[in-house]
């Protein structure tokens, strides 16, 4: 067994989308779920079900938070993770417990199997979601290296 994978390393720059267009929730959900499909083979035939996945994910309890959100689902049958992130500059309505807007999204799909990985995931992107310099950053990025920079620098050592 190698070292472990880092969680950047489960973003390349095809994953990140830094002007998303999306005005609405549903919109975000439609979006997310082509980015999904758009990055890994395995979920183009299942996008319906991403998107439906989403959907009711949002629907048990928001996962936005501090103008972040992170819609992630578990589907079965699925080899790997999958993880995207879009920024909307403008913001979205995601009905925010806080009310305020989001401005970015990670989003993830992952096989039924994989809990442990997935909450680790799931930390570290909250974490990095918590950091007052997070969102504004992102939202000023003009490459998606600069993302994947910002989230390096970001991350816990």
């Amino acid at each position: 067994m190698g070292a472990p994978m880092a969680h950047t390393d489960l973003l390349t720059r095809e994953c990140i989308q830094l002007d998303l267009q999306a005005a609405t929730r549903e919109d975000v959900f439609a979006a997310l779920a082509d980015a999904l499909a758009l990055q890994d083979a395995s979920l183009r035939a299942r996008r319906e079900e991403v998107l439906a996945a989403l959907r009711e994910r949002e629907r048990l309890g928001s996962t936005a938070s501090q103008k972040v959100a992170i819609p992630h689902v578990k589907l079965p049958g699925l080899a790997r993770v999958s993880l995207v992130l879009a920024i909307s500059k403008r913001g979205v309505d995601f009905r925010a417990p806080d009310g305020e807007l989001v401005h970015v999204f990670f989003s993830l799909v992952r096989p039924v199997e994989s809990a442990d990985r997935h909450l680790a995931l799931l930390r570290w992107i909250a974490e990095i979601a918590q950091h007052r310099d997070f969102v504004p950053f992102a939202c000023q990025a003009r490459t998606p290296q600069e993302i994947l920079d910002l989230l390096a620098e970001l991350s816990p050592a």
